[in-house]
């Protein structure tokens, strides 16, 4: 039975976590004239407006929200702010605090749309219903807080469970759902439904300065009071409504795609262009848009006697990742199916780079420090040099040819592609090409499957059919000692959408059933029948300096260390983004920098950085050996721990022979002896580790069977 150690005991230097998102679709806003606080679908975001717009600080899971997709936002009376989230349910981030606190309660849905803030009350509006937080006593002390619920099952009058919108007025409190308007008075003894007052869904609500109520629906406005409502306009045809707001007695609309301007007259005209999420009326008018969730149209705002201007958060091009590349300065490039790739600087900040090629599948880095890119429509590749900002592009005319399905590169700096013609493309470091074609390899529907490549310089290709080892036996202009072949029996699906080589050359893929590895005569199979991984459900596998394989699925990151043969499992509750929406292909990409011992993976909703470099650096020498003594058979083989970047690791026979110089992994401080490849018999074997610290000798006994 394989061990597992959670990732406290084994990752307990799995450190440093940090969240990058695309804070640019915006849901809700609320504020003063000072700051604005806005929630969006990449977390929340404090903007200093006193002078030009400046983000003082974005929180994320990572500080206290649980999910960074963020549905609406207000303020209490004590400057506390109050986030409903879409996956962790109701937060509070208190004034001047750091970090945000989720609300302690199994009665809230995870699912806020709507709040609303009354004296010691707070209104949560969801799609199971109104929810209704007594607070007796501070704001933060949730200890004598009471929850109450009010669901049309118990009140016929709420119209519906689905709650869009709620206004807090002096008399009492009204609900817009999605079958009409309702009002009940503060003790919610007297309730009262206006049902589909026009159209159905009750989308926002304002109160104008004779205290009348206003409420958008998608075929218009209504304006009215307990007594009743009456049209106020009426669009021509319905249209989604998203936020009202009021400015003495004229009516600022905002739809999805315009913000109109209504006065008394009931006249109406548009005054800007975009999906209009949230309004907000101060000194200055600001408006937060939507569009696209994964990439968004930012904020726009009015000064008086100016024209609107733009702002856009300082955040990554767009949630969705599809690859992303860490390099060992700890800078990190994202490709987004955009027209744009992310910079993450090593200071954190973000560069936004438009790119010369869109759809971006594929990145990967050269020994020169250029960073290429694979695109998928029109396709062809694209070269970025970061010293010179310049790009280049490699293309082969139009059509399927630029279409590239699988992207790699090599150690001698030679990019390969396979494209959906059905060729595989190498092109030199010289920019010389040369083209193949198996016969035995289909191209596949989609994009994003890899190449990988072994020390004795073979290529490994995974496509939906199988695993193809492709050897042009160091001649890449001479196709006459080519050898090539595909491997299929025994994997756990035929589809293999990642591939990675371990430094032993053995061949690790990820399919949709699990992992498994080539050793050169057969494939083990690992799934979570017979093994601690996550979920079968694998889209990256990659592996580190130090032998370990990391797998990450559907559920999270899972890291196999063979030679303990142990398994760490990480997820949301580690710090990885969470996936609330339980959206298929959330997590997509996984690179690792073993110099630096960092690694990021990314999603569809931004990436997640972390580090699992050994401290040992920092400290005096002391280096661990285990197992001691190393049985084979049960054990793999003999890991040393605790190393310095710069150590180097040789095993000697007590004879003085040396039978091993190991790979040091700088970013783990560790180095791995497998004894049965230099066929070691038993016996006691010295290991002798040599640093700028110093010579450490450790000894270890090897059992052979």
């Amino acid at each position: 039975m394989s061990g597992i150690l959670s990732s406290a005991v084994l990752f307990a230097f799995l450190t440093n976590w940090q969240t990058y998102t695309n804070t640019n679709c915006i849901n809700a806003i609320c504020g003063d004239d000072s700051v604005l606080n806005v929630a969006t679908t990449g977390g929340v975001v404090f903007l200093n407006i006193t002078s030009a717009p400046e983000v003082i600080r974005t929180y994320t899971h990572l500080d206290g929200l649980g999910a960074n997709r963020c549905l609406s936002i207000i303020r209490d009376e004590r400057g506390n702010m109050w986030v409903g989230t879409d996956g962790s349910g109701l937060a509070v981030i208190p004034d001047g605090a750091d970090s945000a606190i989720g609300y302690p309660s199994f009665e809230l849905p995870i699912s806020i749309q709507v709040l609303s803030g009354a004296p010691n009350r707070l209104l949560v509006g969801t799609s199971q219903g109104l929810y209704v937080l007594e607070m007796r006593g501070s704001r933060l002390d949730f200890s004598d807080d009471t929850i109450r619920y009010f669901n049309y099952a118990r009140v016929r009058e709420l119209l519906s469970n689905r709650i869009l919108s709620l206004l807090v007025t002096a008399d009492g409190y009204w609900i817009g759902t999605n079958q009409g308007l309702t009002y009940a008075d503060t003790a919610f003894q007297v309730w009262r439904s206006y049902r589909r007052p026009l159209g159905d869904s009750v989308s926002t609500l304002a109160v104008l300065p004779d205290n009348r109520v206003i409420a958008a629906t998608e075929m218009g406005l209504v304006v009215g009071d307990t007594a009743g409502f009456v049209p106020f306009f009426t669009f021509p045809q319905a249209r989604r409504v998203n936020a009202l707001a009021v400015d003495g007695f004229d009516v600022y609309l905002g739809t999805a795609d315009t913000l109109f301007k209504l006065d008394t007259s009931g006249s109406i005209q548009p005054v800007l262009t975009g999906d209009v999420r949230a309004l907000w009326l101060g000194r200055t008018f600001w408006v937060g848009l939507g569009g696209n969730e994964e990439w968004g149209w930012g904020l726009r705002y009015l000064r008086s006697g100016q024209a609107w201007e733009s702002f856009y958060f300082p955040c990554l091009a767009s949630g969705l990742t599809s690859d992303c590349i860490l390099l060992n300065d700890s800078s990190i490039y994202v490709a987004h199916n955009s027209g744009n790739v992310s910079r993450i600087m090593p200071d954190g900040t973000v560069r936004v780079i438009p790119a010369p090629l869109p759809w971006a599948m594929q990145t990967r880095n050269d020994s020169k420090g250029c960073i290429w890119f694979s695109h998928f429509y029109p396709g062809g590749l694209s070269v970025y040099d970061p010293l010179a900002d310049t790009w280049g592009t490699v293309q082969w005319g139009s059509g399927d040819r630029n279409v590239i399905q699988a992207f790699g590169l090599d150690q001698f700096d030679t990019k390969w592609v396979f494209n959906k013609s059905g060729s595989i493309i190498a092109i030199d470091s010289a920019g010389n090409q040369a083209e193949f074609y198996l016969p035995e390899l289909v191209p596949p529907p989609g994009g994003n499957y890899e190449f990988a490549f072994d020390s004795k310089n073979r290529v490994w290709l995974g496509l939906t059919n199988g695993l193809a080892e492709f050897d042009y036996n160091g001649t890449l202009f001479n196709t006459s000692d080519d050898r090539h072949q595909l491997l299929n029996q025994g994997l756990p699906a035929n589809e293999v959408r990642s591939v990675a080589v371990d430094p032993w050359d053995r061949v690790w893929v990820g399919t949709p059933r699990g992992a498994a590895v080539w050793n050169g005569a057969g494939f083990t199979s690992y799934t979570t029948a017979n093994s601690r991984l996550l979920s079968n459900n694998v889209y990256r596998v990659r592996v580190d300096g130090a032998g370990r394989v990391w797998l990450l699925t559907d559920l999270g990151l899972s890291i196999f260390d063979e030679i303990s043969n142990t398994w760490t499992a990480i997820t949301s509750k580690d710090g990885l983004i969470p996936n609330p929406q339980s959206l298929t292909g959330f997590y997509t990409a996984l690179s690792l920098a073993d110099q630096s011992g960092m690694g990021v993976i990314g999603t569809i909703r931004g990436v997640s950085v972390f580090s699992y470099a050994c401290p040992s650096d920092t400290i005096s020498l002391e280096v661990k050996v285990h197992p001691n003594p190393c049985i084979l058979g049960v054990n793999n083989g003999v890991i040393i721990d605790g190393l310095p970047r710069d150590a180097i690791v040789r095993i000697y026979s007590l004879s003085g022979k040396m039978v091993a110089n190991l790979t040091v992994s700088p970013g783990s401080g560790r180095a791995v002896w497998m004894p049965q490849r230099n066929k070691s018999a038993s016996g006691i074997y010295l290991i002798v580790v040599t640093s700028k610290k110093g010579i450490m000798v450790e000894r270890v006994a090897l059992v052979v069977p």
